[in-house]
């Protein structure tokens, strides 16, 4: 219909929304089916390094070997500061891209000076390295509570970002510690999301996990 906009590609966010990661053949299932409609299949990888490290494959496993026709490949949640690349794995569709960039005013002046900073990015897996990290320390923040009898965390920790139900009182003590927390929007005031990244410390793990617990012993809380 002239009234819709016609469908044209399947986006994937990979890791998702929700923390977890599309395996090879999750994807490769989804591109199938996209091919069969005659659409393309994007791959938003703002995580991409997270949900690589998280299975142990190569870039490629995952992306156009699965049928993934473009990826945005990630680097600001990383570490790095407003560098994002496009990889297209079909040339002909990079033919105008540089004409869509900059009629989507995405082509920023003195852009050199943001791009430069992958070439340290992908340094020696200096990307790898800090996804590894960053997965590393929310595991450990995701074990550290779901040892506490008053938390529940909603899905598989797959990458870096961890989503727990707690009490309201717990969520306060712990904002009174000092840790900000995210709640997580059109859901209730006790899911919160928490973020791990290249630079968070064993010992902020370690305090928010103490704090937790230390405010669910006062309140004697429990998860229904």
């Amino acid at each position: 219909m002239v009234h819709q906009v016609q469908a044209a590609a399947v986006s994937l966010t990979q890791a998702t929304e929700a923390g977890t990661v599309y395996r090879r053949e999750d994807v490769a299932a989804i591109a199938e089916v996209a091919r069969r409609y005659g659409m393309g299949v994007h791959m938003d990888g703002a995580r991409f390094a997270n949900a690589l490290v998280s299975l142990g494959l190569s870039p490629a496993d995952i992306t156009w070997r699965a049928g993934v026709d473009i990826l945005s490949f990630g680097a600001t949640k990383n570490g790095a500061l407003a560098a994002e690349v496009v990889v297209m794995f079909d040339k002909a569709r990079a033919q105008e891209f540089a004409f869509r960039r900059k009629r989507a005013g995405h082509l920023f002046s003195k852009m050199r000076f943001l791009s430069a900073q992958l070439a340290a990015y992908l340094a020696d897996d200096l990307w790898l390295r800090n996804a590894r990290h960053a997965n590393a320390m929310a595991k450990r923040l995701a074990e550290g509570l779901k040892s506490n009898a008053a938390a529940r965390i909603l899905h598989p920790v797959e990458a870096n970002e961890i989503f727990v139900n707690l009490p309201e009182s717990i969520i306060r003590g712990l904002e009174a510690d000092g840790f900000q927390a995210d709640h997580w929007p059109g859901a209730d005031k006790t899911l919160l999301r928490l973020v791990t990244a290249h630079n968070t410390k064993e010992a902020d793990v370690a305090a928010f996990i103490a704090s937790a617990k230390r405010h669910a012993a006062r309140t004697n809380e429990r998860v229904a």
